[in-house]
């Protein structure tokens, strides 16, 4: 699946699709921006992707099994110059421009010291984004999005939220935006704690801004100590770009909801996120990408049977297999959507 959108003279593609390892994945079109996908250890090394030291940022994870095809997403641009970031002998990162903005994606960020505890390798990273965006002239403040891969997430989730938040108390994020994110379980092929991307903006004038959207049918994260907003709007003069983060069953003041009943879960999800979209004059139509997770295989037929109920079935989305934040939480969806402003 291919969705392509100009804005600001500049041409961004996202495609996704299962991955053929007797082909490998289809040329791009442009320049690759990153790459990262899912499979088991097998099947990634199988097809040759493992390696980081290519000119491509890639983050290769891995599933709990092999219930779910291998899977793999590209980001890639036209229309505009690009230049590589490396860290540690490493290509992390891309950075372009377009109109109205700088930009700066990172992909497969790791932590320095792999032997160190996973709170330390949690600070490491997020030094790593630091210092990566350093190099494109951004601070962490720039940071309007990250992706966040934990190994073994149910083990230490608390101990990442407090490496988290120390991180974010001495850059003074909170004085500011705080990024919209996703934290899922997905070990990686490196034997890191924890792997990331990441997405900066620099606005180069006053009619491209970025702002918070809270959730209507939820609390704000902060209010339970975990750094994230529930999405982040980015505003061109020719479109709004909104990147709403994970979002699981979480009822208003912060309890997980509908505990053992995936069904309950999937539908209080999509009301969730639907309700972010409509507080932002959008719909599931505008949806130009979106990762549904599933912690156990077996709740795949209950999603298809809810996307075919509720005529989605061609929402453009992939299914990955991953352990959510909390053991009780059983789902979890981020989606991006963009709006042409009229």
């Amino acid at each position: 699946m291919k969705v392509s959108l100009v804005n600001g003279g500049v041409t961004r593609t996202q495609e996704w699709g299962e991955m053929d390892l007797s082909k490998g994945i289809p040329p791009c079109e442009g320049t690759a921006l990153s790459f990262v996908g899912w499979g088991t250890p097998a099947t990634v090394k199988q097809a040759g992707l493992e390696i980081k030291g290519t000119e491509v940022p890639q983050l290769w994870l891995c599933n709990h099994s092999e219930a779910f095809p291998p899977i793999w997403l590209r980001w890639s641009l036209s229309g505009a110059p690009t230049r590589l970031l490396r860290r540690n002998g490493l290509t992390l990162g891309v950075c372009y421009s377009d109109a109205h903005a700088d930009y700066c994606l990172l992909t497969g960020v790791l932590p320095k010291d792999l032997t160190a505890s996973r709170a330390d390798q949690t600070t490491s990273l997020f030094e790593g984004i630091e210092e990566t965006l350093a190099e494109a002239g951004m601070t962490f403040s720039d940071v309007a999005r990250t992706w966040l891969y934990m190994d073994n997430i149910l083990e230490w989730y608390d101990p990442f939220n407090r490496a988290r938040d120390a991180f974010f108390t001495s850059r003074h994020i909170y004085d500011g935006r705080v990024p919209a994110s996703t934290g899922i379980g997905s070990a990686n092929l490196y034997g890191a704690a924890i792997s990331a991307c990441a997405l900066a903006v620099k606005p180069k004038n006053s009619q491209t801004t970025l702002q918070i959207v809270e959730s209507p049918l939820q609390c704000s994260a902060l209010s339970y100590r975990s750094s994230f907003s529930r999405a982040i709007e980015i505003a061109t003069p020719d479109y709004r770009t909104l990147l709403i983060s994970g979002t699981a069953s979480i009822e208003p003041h912060g309890a997980t909801a509908f505990v053992d009943d995936v069904e309950n879960q999937i539908q209080l999800t999509m009301d969730v996120v639907k309700a972010i979209l409509e507080s932002r004059g959008m719909s599931w139509a505008d949806t130009t990408r979106a990762i549904m997770y599933l912690k156990k295989p077996e709740y795949m037929p209950i999603w298809k049977a809810w996307l075919q109920k509720n005529n989605l079935t061609a929402l453009p989305m992939v299914t990955i297999e991953a352990d959510v934040c909390r053991d009780n939480l059983l789902v979890e969806l981020e989606l991006d959507a963009v709006k042409k402003i009229l």
